[in-house]
């Protein structure tokens, strides 16, 4: 049996379409479990009316993704953000066939389909389907879904209840060290509501921010990011002034030489995914696999190599740096 996991906080907007797809599946034997944390609209109440299992527990999607596993009855479970979309009524059962058709241990993600009502906005996020379809380094997110079995997710020592969010990052870099994460046959619709409302280039760099943060380790960062973003949405765009400034007190709170090296150790990292500059150029002319081979077979024999690492975060820290102070005048400005 499959277990559908999905946590939920105050998700009444959602919740419903995504429990009615699910209850539509065929051919495939499972539960729907609802670990919510603390809602105070009417989110429980559509859940248990359209048949979910309901479990309540503390806040943190880390936290409320182990507990629904925890009371969980499947072999298999599945992890579905509630905002999530399944049309394809066979989904299900196609992608446990894949999962359990695979040798090696493997967990599953589906390509993602945004929904958004901005057709520029959409244009915009086809950057980010297509990014999903492949399995390259950093490429999962829980918006894909995660498909994996009992084993293998107990294996893991479940996920990390350490941060607010990105326990799904965290879980996918343990699981590579054990097996494989694979896409599964159909896709997963996804909202596209928080580009559509802080604009897609501002959400687009707090998530290179976010990200950032979590390759250097810098986990207090996310223990203020909460409080920082709900400062933020006040304002008419996202303001990211305030993540620039956190970031900057993190990279450079251990000393200036700790500093120089982390801007460093973020040049490596972008040089290594610099395979996605050119997916982006392919999704702008529909051909992105051509992009893609271009980079695989000729840039990136040039661009890996300790010349290019310095090369890039010589830009990283440029870069970082001019949206430090582009960001700060404009935070002034709103503030006089």
């Amino acid at each position: 049996m499959l277990s559908i996991i999905i946590p939920t906080l105050d998700e009444e907007q959602h919740i419903q379409k995504l429990l009615l797809q699910l209850s539509a599946q065929r051919n495939v034997s499972f539960e729907i479990i609802v670990s919510d944390g603390g809602s105070k609209d009417a989110t429980l109440k559509i859940a248990k009316d359209i048949g979910a299992v309901i479990v309540s527990g503390e806040p943190g999607r880390g936290k409320q993704l182990n507990n629904g596993a925890q009371y969980a009855k499947g072999e298999y479970f599945l992890f579905l953000h509630a905002d999530s979309g399944i049309e394809n009524k066979f989904q299900l059962k196609d992608s446990l066939d894949f999962i359990k058709g695979l040798s090696e241990p493997s967990a599953g993600h589906f390509k993602l389909n945004f929904s958004c009502d901005d057709p520029k906005v959409k244009k915009f996020l086809s950057f980010f389907e297509w990014k999903s379809s492949y399995n390259r380094d950093g490429t999962f997110s829980g918006d894909q879904g995660l498909l994996i079995s009992r084993e293998n997710f107990d294996k893991l020592g479940h996920f990390s209840e350490r941060f607010t969010f990105l326990e799904d990052k965290e879980f996918a870099l343990r699981f590579a060290e054990i097996g494989n994460l694979v896409t599964l046959p159909g896709e997963i619709e996804t909202s596209g509501r928080r580009f559509e409302a802080e604009g897609p280039l501002e959400r687009s760099t707090l998530n290179l921010i976010i990200m950032s943060m979590f390759h250097l380790r810098l986990f207090d960062f996310f223990a203020v990011a909460p409080s920082i973003y709900r400062e933020a949405l006040d304002s008419e765009r996202l303001d990211l002034f305030p993540f620039f400034q956190t970031a900057l007190h993190q990279i450079f709170g251990d000393g200036f030489f700790r500093a120089i090296f982390r801007f460093g150790s973020l040049g490596s990292w972008a040089n290594a995914n610099g395979w996605q500059i050119f997916l982006w150029l392919g999704t702008r002319s529909n051909n992105p696999q051509k992009f893609i081979s271009i980079y695989d077979r000729f840039f990136s024999k040039l661009s890996r190599n300790m010349v290019g690492d310095i090369f890039v975060s010589l830009i990283i820290t440029g870069w970082f740096f001019l949206k430090l102070f582009t960001t700060w005048v404009r935070f002034r400005k709103k503030a006089r």
